[in-house]
């Protein structure tokens, strides 16, 4: 009997994760970046430690 599992489901988990902190000029960039992968089993965390600029706005346009 030919398999019913798809090739995501045997490709593994990638987690990518970004610290941020004051990164506003780059954050947009560097997401992008992950999003633009042809990887098709990933997941992205974004941890924003206080930042004071623009990071934690940019990141949640992208949530």
């Amino acid at each position: 009997m030919p398999s019913t599992t798809t090739q995501t489901a045997r490709q593994p988990l990638v987690s990518v994760v970004t610290p941020v902190y004051n990164t506003d000029k780059y954050l947009a960039d560097c997401i992008e970046s992950v999003l633009a992968q042809s990887y098709d089993n990933w997941e992205y965390v974004i941890i924003n430690n206080c930042s004071t600029d623009r990071s934690l706005e940019i990141a949640q346009r992208y949530a």
